[in-house]
């Protein structure tokens, strides 16, 4: 396996407790990541933006995790612009993982939906967006297994894999089985369903009969 090269970028001050965190998480977790940068940069979106550019289109890194500045801000202003910094450099959207972290820390709390944090593709580089503090690792944690694959994908392996072939050929037959047709009923099974259910036109009239109080 080719290493992933990581890069990780505090926003706007370094925390070492955060980042020693998410250094265990992928060395425990995401196998092949290699952290080739560490660092912080003020809270300045085009000084953030030209980091992340460079990290990608010069340096070529694998993969980048932001950690802070993806709270709840006044706008426009210089706080907080984690979101929008790297919203700028990406090209492709890959809104499913700040979801599924978001929706992973709301068991811990309900603050995590007041993240604003985004991830998406640059080229062939993978950034996500974390929370400052601790709250970094619970929000990787909740996307840890899928980095590979989509560094996979955005390398064009051979081998990435695809969500077809995750699923469980049971759980595929049991879908195609609930979507299949219904089959029609042959012309004989609706003559049987409809057998017994005319009325003659002597049993209409008597029972028109009975009905009129003239009768």
């Amino acid at each position: 396996m080719r290493p992933i090269k990581t890069g990780l970028l505090c926003i706007p001050h370094y925390d070492e407790q955060a980042v020693n965190a998410v250094r265990l998480l992928l060395r425990r977790s995401a196998p092949g990541v290699i952290i080739l940068a560490d660092r912080h940069i003020e809270s300045q979106r085009y000084l953030v933006e030209e980091v992340l550019r460079r990290w990608c289109d010069e340096d070529e890194l694998d993969l980048i995790l932001t950690l802070g500045g993806t709270m709840p801000a006044p706008g426009p202003g210089a706080q907080e612009i984690a979101p929008e910094a790297v919203s700028a450099v990406l090209e492709r959207m890959l809104p499913s993982l700040p979801e599924a972290m978001r929706a992973y820390a709301y068991e811990e709390s309900a603050l995590a939906l007041l993240d604003r944090g985004v991830a998406g593709i640059r080229g062939r580089t993978l950034i996500v967006n974390l929370p400052a503090g601790m709250a970094a690792a619970l929000f990787l944690e909740a996307v840890v297994d899928v980095i590979a694959p989509i560094v996979a994908h955005l390398r064009e392996d051979i081998d990435a894999p695809l969500l077809a072939d995750a699923l469980a050929p049971t759980q595929l037959d049991a879908m195609s089985e609930e979507v299949q047709p219904k089959a029609a009923l042959p012309p004989q099974n609706l003559e049987r369903r409809s057998a017994g259910k005319t009325l003659d036109a002597d049993e209409f009239a008597a029972f028109l009969r009975r009905q009129s109080p003239n009768a």
